[in-house]
């Protein structure tokens, strides 16, 4: 983040009401999608953040904007640059689906999900484009070697709690929606580039 904007550190979190929203929604969604729906879902949605951010020059992948804080984001992640968006997703949709791969194996994942460690790197570029589409393969042929998602082991969540390997699924769709949506205000703030309806 620049010096001169002030934000909440991450891994701060979501204002109460919203968290317990996010939660509540998710459940449902978890609930009511089957997991072809949610790859489903998933595909889409990685689909038109690699359209939005892939019209987008080198210049305007790297460059940090300060956008009004979308629902379900935390604070601290608004000033970030397209490509850090991107490279946000590849770190997240790699460690869930480590995540899910253990848990499908009834196996413990090593270590404690910190809001804070997925963050990415200011000087992320258009490398990132490449790998999220790498990143999305891999994930999805995880998800085809796992028989049923519905695992006994569970995995907490800082925002959302326990979650089975089904949950974790769900959670990867909506997580990558709401940084669509993010990539969307950055777009709009630092190019002409028509980006896609919210």
């Amino acid at each position: 983040m620049d010096d001169k904007v002030l934000l909440a550190p991450p891994g701060a979190g979501l204002p109460p009401l919203e968290r317990w929203i996010s939660r509540t929604g998710l459940g449902a969604l978890r609930n009511t999608l089957n997991r072809r729906q949610i790859e489903g879902w998933l595909r889409s949605e990685t689909r038109k953040v690699l359209a939005i951010a892939g019209e987008l020059s080198a210049e305007q992948m790297k460059r940090k904007v300060l956008i009004p804080r979308p629902t379900g984001l935390e604070d601290s992640s608004r000033n970030w640059s397209a490509a850090m968006v991107l490279q946000h997703l590849v770190i997240v949709d790699t460690g869930i689906g480590e995540l899910i791969a253990a848990l499908a194996q009834n196996q413990t994942f090593g270590r404690e999900v910190r809001i804070a460690e997925v963050k990415p790197a200011p000087d992320a570029g258009r490398e990132q484009l490449e790998l999220l589409e790498n990143a999305l393969r891999t994930y999805i042929d995880r998800m085809s070697a796992v028989a049923n998602l519905r695992t006994a082991g569970r995995h907490a969540h800082p925002w959302f709690g326990p979650l089975d390997g089904h949950g974790w699924h769900t959670l990867t769709a909506l997580h990558t929606m709401i940084h669509r949506r993010q990539l969307c205000a950055v777009t709009r703030v630092c190019s002409k580039h028509p980006a896609f309806e919210m």
